[in-house]
């Protein structure tokens, strides 16, 4: 099977020049390596300026700290996520088990299989993350240290993996609400560990008090039983020149990725066939509701087959318990950035600053609108799978169907966004320029998101995968991830730019109300060809591909 997976990735990687220009080849890692060295500019630039303070040493220390916190929490939580889908729900998984293969080697492949979905994101970032903080402190990332990266991938996906092999005993995967309660249960710990630690502490004005108060509230991912404390450790020994404790961490991560792998083995040659019977034997008992409700609603601008796609693709969305417990843990990030914002020193006198926190919620809600868009919306058009031809059949045209999605993600997402938006204005008791100019901005870049997701979702269908983690994680899902940050960065520094550079007094008054109207100008202008140019590539190129 080992053999058989390697010939079908190699076959994939012969065939890519073949399915896709060169045009598009070149634009893509040109684009990934830019995204990659900013990275690394970035980190390096950040470890050069905070070193220069008193706190500054201290403060990268516990940055690097939380830093890995947040990709071993990352790496878990899609792994569980992941495994889901690849190990559990996959049809392949069915096929296997009624050929003359051992349970072992199914389990095994199928989590090597979400090891490497889970995690090569994460571990990719990580490493111009960690050149650029061996450049700025001026030391040499050993070839350990990123060999000891995909051994921390190991162990976060096996831990992954044996809480849901575990999980699978206890929750029919089938039955997506226990299957949801059974998730938050699992994620409410961590949450009560991350408040009881002090994520969110009120924040003082002082400048010393507020850094001790920074550094203690980063306190909680210095924890020495976690396996992203061993990782920086190994750093951090090596960067002062202690190989030997250094070392000494990269075996303790070695044994631990063996130790979590044979407990892994041991669950998954157990438990693995239960779990597989529980899903094929589980289902739902209720009675059948009628499912259109979205018919029934009084939208009468609407046609009626719009109104039937969009119960459809609600439908099948609510069936789907992998991808409602991906929607909750957005907003579960979401809410603890929330939680942080009233207890954050907000209410300065200084304009500069209040912008500067303005935009960057502005920043932070587009960032999540462009990562949930990217990971609900470019996939609908793929996920019609084999069944597109029944609609093709019916009085629907391909056109309808585009538009159909661009009408219920712009619908859901606008209002998701916006209200967010609002909410967190509410809060900070943002003024009323502010208030309108955020909500304009977001309420605009949510709806060009969406256009541009549906666009490149028509432009680079996946008919043949049942999977969204992996149509997502394909060519044109790589695109769609990096044009739609692009889009949301390029936008606010659109806006911030002259609207910070007036609140240092660079401007007059009347320079300011003059290059504000050319920005805005400019924002609308690279919002529409967003909007309008990846639709209108994508009506073309779906129209054209036989199915």
């Amino acid at each position: 099977m080992f053999k058989l997976k390697l010939l079908l990735l190699k076959n994939r990687i012969i065939t890519i020049p073949k399915d896709h220009s060169l045009l598009k080849i070149v634009f893509v890692s040109l684009l990934s390596f830019v995204l990659l060295f900013l990275t690394f500019f970035f980190v390096y630039k950040a470890c050069r300026f905070v070193s220069i303070f008193p706190f500054g040493d201290l403060l990268i220390e516990r940055g690097l700290f939380l830093f890995f916190f947040v990709i071993f929490s990352l790496l878990v939580f899609s792994s569980l996520i992941t495994s889901l889908s690849t190990m559990f729900m996959s049809k392949e998984v069915s096929l296997l088990m009624s050929l003359p293969i051992s349970q072992s080697s199914i389990f095994n492949m199928k989590f090597l299989e979400s090891l490497i979905l889970s995690s090569w994101a994460p571990v990719l970032l990580s490493i111009p993350f960690l050149f650029g903080y061996g450049v700025g402190k001026s030391f040499i990332i050993w070839p350990f240290i990123l060999i000891s990266l995909p051994l921390l991938a190991i162990i976060s996906c096996s831990i992954g993996s044996c809480l849901l092999v575990f999980f699978s005993l206890f929750f029919p995967m089938k039955k997506g609400n226990l299957f949801i309660i059974g998730l938050l249960v699992l994620v409410f710990p961590l949450f009560l560990f991350c408040l009881k630690f002090g994520i969110f502490k009120e924040i003082p004005d002082q400048p010393f008090v507020f850094f001790g108060k920074l550094i203690d509230s980063m306190g909680f991912s210095t924890h020495p039983l976690l396996p992203s404390y061993w990782f920086v450790s190994l750093i951090k020994f090596i960067k002062d020149g202690n190989v030997f404790d250094g070392v000494f961490y990269l075996m303790v991560i070695a044994s631990n990725a063996v130790f979590f792998l044979v407990i892994l083995q041991d669950l998954g040659s157990r438990f693995y066939l239960s779990g597989i019977d529980r899903i094929e034997s589980s289902g739902s008992h209720s009675k059948h509701r009628n499912i259109f409700v979205f018919t029934k609603l009084p939208l009468f601008f609407l046609p009626k087959k719009f109104k039937a796609l969009c119960s459809k693709d609600i439908t099948v969305f609510l069936r789907d318990p992998v991808q409602i417990a991906q929607f909750l843990i957005f907003f579960g990030i979401i809410f603890i950035y929330t939680l942080n914002l009233p207890r954050s020193p907000y209410k300065i006198d200084i304009e500069y600053w209040k912008n500067l926190v303005l935009f960057l919620n502005i920043c932070a809600i587009g960032l999540i609108t462009s990562t949930l868009t990217t990971r609900f919306v470019f996939p609908l058009l793929s996920l019609e799978g084999g069944r597109f031809w029944i609609i093709l059949i019916s009085p629907v045209t391909k056109t309808t169907l585009i538009f159909q999605k661009l009408f219920l993600s712009s619908s859901v997402f606008f209002l998701i966004s916006v209200g967010l938006i609002s909410f967190l204005n509410t809060i900070l008791a943002t003024e009323k320029i502010g208030y309108f100019l955020s909500c304009s901005m977001i309420g605009i870049m949510t709806i060009g998101l969406c256009s541009l997701s549906v666009g490149l979702g028509a432009l680079f269908p996946d008919f043949k995968n049942p999977n969204p983690a992996r149509i997502v994680s394909g060519f044109g899902g790589t695109i769609n991830a990096i044009a739609s940050c692009f889009y949301v960065i390029t936008s606010v520094l659109l806006i911030a730019v002259p609207v910070q550079f007036y609140a240092l007094n660079r401007f007059s008054y009347n320079e300011f109300i003059n290059k504000l109207w050319f920005v805005i100008g400019m924002f609308l202008s690279f919002s529409f060809l967003v909007f309008f140019v990846p639709l209108f590539f994508g009506v073309k190129g779906l129209e054209k591909k036989e199915v």
